[in-house]
């Protein structure tokens, strides 16, 4: 089962939330808030760790997180409490104030932490992926493979902490979503995760993640107030949880709740468009369709249930151009519709699609059709992402596939596309049949 860490911020400035809990009541009343919504730990930050944030005093934080720790305790509550710090004075006055988690965005790569660590047996211990310091870690962004480098740093990490003394049943590794990462390499992470997950729980390690409000959400969605990416969040976190994840940490549990519900309920159907008309030395568009194919197929909660038959088609608004490879596929999915785009996006950054021009040549192209649940389509509107897809009707390249799937496809409103609608994307031809694996 995924347990759902709530973040308690007694900060005037982190990027969601600064202020909204300063001071020890306000920090309790929101625990509590959040424990009653079912967090099963609590997570107590006293500095801003956002992107270029510059850090506070160790004594400011103190006076921040150890009143904020005791009026917790003092409600009642007897759940962990985790202490977000990487200043070994700030973690020592905190567990001795009552935390019982010590998560450090350093990695433990200060010794004294690991000190610390050692000697209290009896805590957990979350060691993140960052290089560098908030302030700078935008800055270290260059990597050669970014999911098997930050694997091995989490690794090397829990590797210091068992050389110190802790147990690996007591470390939880954090890939560190957002940071020292810019939007394509948290894609990577993303779609990335059962398999690294897999790779750390093999080790005894546990694995938390932390998606919430931030930056990435931002890029999928269009939504520029944090605190307005909650439900995109919540399916973020939802899909990792279904990859493995064994902790997420959020900003709202009731709705990470919800998400991860789905998970336990009835599939729902998404219809995905796929084209390309580049590829690399070697390979065809046809192989690209086909490799972008084999990744939906192994993403989590997900069966991909069936795929059209590919066809040749004119390219579309920008005709300066070669012909398309297009198809459609059906999908039989629990992840939320923001959750699926993502991946939809991620496996786009893998295949390394670069935009050169609107509408213009790519390696491949992915297209969120569609979304039902339980029969009833499901419509968003989001800055980014559009749900039914808004031009899909006008386009002979996904009606001719999506209806040879669906022949009685109908739009919200009950509509069926048909060809009275259909300007662009003219099917040439079909081509020889993709594989299901």
């Amino acid at each position: 089962m995924t347990l759902i860490m709530g973040i308690v911020n007694v900060t005037p400035d982190s990027f969601s939330d600064g202020g909204n809990w300063q001071g020890a009541d306000a920090a309790a009343a929101h625990a509590s808030a959040l424990v009653a919504a079912g967090a099963d730990i609590i997570d107590i930050g006293g500095e801003s760790t956002r992107p270029g944030a510059d850090p506070v005093g160790v004594q400011q934080e103190i006076a921040r997180v150890v009143p904020a720790i005791r009026a917790i305790r003092d409600t009642g509550l007897a759940l962990p409490l985790s202490i977000d710090s990487y200043h070994p004075q700030t973690v020592a006055a905190a567990l001795d104030a009552g935390a019982t988690i010590i998560n450090d965005i350093n990695g433990f790569r200060d010794s004294a932490m690991c000190r610390l660590a050692a000697a209290h047996p009896d805590n957990d211990c979350v060691l993140m992926h960052m290089v560098g310091t908030p302030k700078t870690m935008q800055d270290n962004i260059s990597y050669t493979d970014v999911v098997s480098q930050v694997t091995d740093f989490l690794l090397q990490g829990a590797a210091r902490l068992q050389a110190a003394g802790i147990a690996a049943r007591r470390i939880i590794l954090d890939p560190g979503f957002g940071f020292s990462k810019d939007y394509r390499q948290n894609l990577l992470l993303y779609l990335a995760a059962q398999r690294q997950f897999e790779r750390l729980h093999e080790q005894g390690y546990r694995v938390l993640v932390g998606l919430s409000r931030k930056s990435m959400v931002a890029g999928l969605t269009g939504i520029a107030r944090p605190d307005a990416r909650d439900d995109a969040s919540a399916q973020l976190a939802a899909a990792l949880a279904a990859a493995g994840a064994d902790i997420v940490r959020v900003h709202d549990v009731a709705a990470t709740h919800a998400a991860l519900d789905v998970l336990e309920g009835t599939a729902r159907t998404a219809y995905v468009a796929l084209g390309s008309n580049q590829a690399a030395t070697g390979r065809t568009p046809h192989d690209n369709v086909q490799t972008a194919l084999d990744e939906l197929s192994r993403l989590p909660v997900t069966r991909l249930a069936a795929v059209a038959t590919p066809v040749e088609s004119e390219p579309a608004y920008d005709t300066d151009q070669a012909a398309f490879v297009n198809t459609v596929a059906r999908l039989e999915t629990r992840l939320g519709p923001v959750a699926l785009f993502a991946y939809l996006q991620a496996i786009e950054t893998l295949m390394q699609r670069v935009k050169t021009r609107v509408n213009g040549p790519r390696s491949i192209d992915l297209d969120l059709l569609s979304y039902t649940d339980g029969g009833a389509a499901v419509t968003l509107d989001l800055p980014a992402l559009t749900v039914p897809h808004p031009r899909m009707c006008e386009r002979d390249f996904v009606v001719t596939p999506l209806l040879e799937l669906d022949p009685d496809f109908r739009l919200p409103d009950g509509r069926r596309p048909d060809g009275a609608q259909l300007r662009y994307g003219r099917v040439i031809r079909s081509l020889p049949p993709l594989v299901l694996r």
